[in-house]
């Protein structure tokens, strides 16, 4: 049965995580958690080019045009000219992006209080554990893979 499958498992976690966040966050400032996934990564790198925040957010870059749109619309982030790259540009969070990003990363921080209180602080200190080697395994593939190209 597919619902054993861990990707599956790993997957429908993570859609319920994400849709319950979606409605906390859209009532609270009309942003999905993608959106300030890439807000936060802004505040944290003033000057990140749009690249980037592509790939450290793990976002394809049409979705990624979008949500920047959207965040410019709003007045969270401004596109300015690269300071070292006039052809480029980059990404800087305005005051009220600030706000935003740090409102939201608290909202974050008790969300995620709030589900891990279903583990113990074992079960919670092995999870991680066992995410980061999980995640250190497919990485090293990975690059194990592109050094082979």
């Amino acid at each position: 049965m597919h619902s054993d499958y861990l990707t599956f498992r790993l997957d429908l976690t993570s859609s319920l995580l994400v849709d319950r966040a979606n409605l906390i966050y859209s009532d609270q400032w009309d942003l999905d958690v993608r959106a300030l996934r890439v807000l936060r990564l802004v505040c944290a790198e003033p000057d990140i080019t749009p690249k980037a925040v592509s790939q450290q957010a793990l976002i394809e870059k049409t979705l990624l045009s979008k949500v920047l749109a959207q965040l410019c619309t709003r007045g969270l982030i401004a596109r300015i000219t690269h300071s070292k790259d006039r052809r480029s540009i980059s990404l800087r969070a305005t005051p009220e992006g600030v706000r935003v990003a740090k409102a939201s990363r608290k909202l974050g921080g008790k969300l995620e209080a709030e589900l891990l209180a279903a583990l113990s602080e074992d079960e919670r200190e092995m999870l991680n554990r066992l995410l980061a080697k999980l995640t250190s395994s497919l990485l090293a593939e990975c690059q194990a893979a592109e050094n082979e190209d």
